[in-house]
């Protein structure tokens, strides 16, 4: 028997009639949800999930670390290019921050931060106005017989001569960050900012421990400072170049290096791990550019 119109109580008919509006206009909805879409003027977000704010973020951050600078558009665009041609991997930002490391800009900017931290702000100029002075005074020494006095000036005159060239050493490597920093501390800027013995010997545990030394190693190492036999940091000595050659070879001074790079990139402390893998790898390489390489490339660092 067919059910007609007539046979149905109205208010059937209307439900019958609504549930039918319902799942016709359910399937059009579907269809629309499911439809690829791209309304003008709209970007889809990148497949990768990552941005190109990101990417902008990364490479002027690289920058502005390693050089002291913005990118230019075309180091910009290069280094974009780059990462997306490699899916953004860790052996591509390895690839650009060793293109970077190459470059003489990195060591240069290296050596201004190096010349803040420790020399307070004193430049090239100034280091080359001192030289020069140097040298005249020696002509001066030598042409009135003073050979003693010609024999002291050369000596603090070798001093500044290696600071000077201590940027292009390193960039050569034909010196380790050991004999780098070394020269930033055995020189007359320095000794002139951080007059006397103790000053000093504060300083060189501020500056390469990132802590005071105790009042044992501070007593120690004035000594040592002042010519008299002395231990600091399980080594002997009885000079000032010996105390010098001391605090720039123990394990600690890697250590401070390690957390400097921690502190200044990622904003925090290294782990006990961290700190030992990476004191002892720059122990035995003389080298920090393999762990900063590891720190730039980062997801931490990067943000992707």
């Amino acid at each position: 028997m067919t059910l007609k119109h007539k046979d149905l109580p109205g208010n059937k008919f209307w439900i019958i009639s609504s549930l039918l509006l319902f799942f016709i206009v359910s399937c059009k909805k579907d269809e629309i949800i499911h439809e690829n879409v791209l309304l003008e003027g709209n970007t889809p977000p990148p497949a990768t999930g990552i941005s190109d704010i990101q990417l902008n973020t990364y490479v002027n951050n690289l920058y502005i670390d390693m050089f002291g600078r913005a990118p230019t558009e075309d180091e910009l665009s290069d280094a974009k290019v780059v990462l997306k041609e490699n899916l953004y991997s860790a052996d591509a930002r390895e690839q650009i921050i060793s293109g970077m490391m190459e470059s003489y800009e990195y060591y240069k900017n290296i050596s201004v931060l190096t010349s803040q931290k420790m020399l307070v702000d004193i430049d090239s100029l100034t280091v080359q106005y001192e030289i020069d002075l140097y040298v005249y005074l020696i002509e001066i020494a030598e042409l009135t017989g003073d050979s003693v006095g010609a024999f002291y000036l050369n000596y603090y005159l070798t001093k500044l001569l290696n600071l000077k060239n201590a940027p292009v050493d390193l960039y050569e490597g034909t010196i380790t960050i050991n004999e780098y920093i070394r020269r930033y501390i055995d020189n007359t800027f320095y000794d002139e900012v951080n007059m006397g013995s103790e000053n000093f010997v504060v300083s060189c545990f501020e500056n390469l421990f990132h802590r005071q030394p105790t009042d044992d190693e501070k007593y120690y190492s004035i000594l040592m400072v002042d010519e008299s036999s002395s231990e600091v940091l399980l080594q002997t000595g009885s000079t000032k170049d010996d105390f010098i050659n001391i605090v720039t070879s123990a394990l600690e001074f890697y250590q401070g290096q390690v957390l400097e790079a921690f502190t200044t990139l990622l904003a925090r402390n290294p782990s006990s791990y961290e700190m030992n893998m990476y004191a002892l790898q720059m122990m035995e390489t003389g080298s920090f550019n393999t762990m900063k390489t590891e720190l730039f490339k980062s997801e931490e660092y990067a943000g992707f």
